[in-house]
């Protein structure tokens, strides 16, 4: 990436097409055939629109800044045990019959009420199969400048990173991130830090209403009907967990251009 045209910048924020979610880019087709995406950025600084001039992979508060909320909803695991009792401390890994999966996500932008959402199929969850909507997902974390969500760091993306591993998806690296469950812990006193307790301390609506039942109608009938309210639940939590950053955000702490590709970055990323 070349500095910026207009006020030399070194810094950049991805330039977002607020219908699809993800960076916008222009498809180039050359005489000999070869194709690449031109992806398009936004000077930090001055706000100048630019491309980039060959072919890479972009990857990893402030208004300008491009922060997308996200939230998963993962189903139960399946496994085999002798009666309720766990005699020791984990279960052998020899009766489990399935891992977990992601049945769906939810996810927002800062600044914007749309919210983009995907959620399997009654056959994909009988099939334990999440691959169609990640990669759906994984496309839309790799266009954002931050990424966001309650206690993000330490479940989302490591749940995110394994089903993308498992499913053969490449991952989403060099995302700077706000927790607003790390943010709650070191900047207030809540007296509890969960997300339902801080949105209505806030003025926020409540969470939807999920039960045990719901999660194991998933996994053993696949219901539509389940699936359908588990979606509603986890949108309920991005646009509450979105209200909450809102809020909290200038509490964080964070520098001006959090969030920025600088030229050293964008040139590691190599190419497509």
């Amino acid at each position: 990436m070349q500095n910026c045209e207009v006020c030399g910048g070194k810094k950049w924020f991805s330039h977002i097409d607020r219908q699809t979610g993800l960076q916008r880019k222009h498809h180039i087709t050359t005489a000999d055939g070869t194709e690449y995406d031109l992806r398009i950025w936004r000077c930090w600084r001055c706000g100048h629109v630019q491309e980039e001039e060959s072919p890479f992979i972009p990857m990893g508060y402030r208004s300008a800044a491009n922060i997308l909320y996200f939230d998963l909803e993962v189903s139960k695991s399946m496994l085999f045990n002798y009666g309720l009792k766990v005699p020791s401390k984990y279960i052998n890994p020899d009766d489990l019959i399935h891992e977990y999966y992601i049945i769906c996500w939810a996810a927002s932008y800062v600044g914007s009420d749309k919210v983009y959402s995907s959620c399997v199929t009654s056959e994909q969850a009988l099939a334990w199969n999440d691959k169609e909507i990640l990669s759906q997902l994984r496309d839309l974390i790799d266009s954002a400048d931050i990424i966001a969500g309650h206690n993000v760091d330490a479940f989302d993306i490591r749940k995110l990173n394994t089903r993308l591993l498992l499913n053969g998806l490449q991952p989403v690296t060099g995302k700077k991130s706000l927790d607003t469950l790390k943010i709650a812990r070191q900047k207030f006193a809540f007296e509890s830090n969960r997300l339902d307790y801080i949105s209505q301390k806030l003025g926020l609506r409540p969470k939807d209403d999920i039960r045990n039942k719901d999660w194991l109608e998933i996994v053993t009938n696949g219901s539509e009907r389940t699936l359908k309210k588990v979606m509603k639940y986890c949108k309920g939590d991005v646009k509450n967990g979105k209200g909450i950053l809102e809020q909290i955000m200038r509490f964080s702490g964070k520098r001006a251009d959090y969030g920025t590709m600088k030229l050293t970055d964008l040139y590691m990323r190599g190419t497509r």
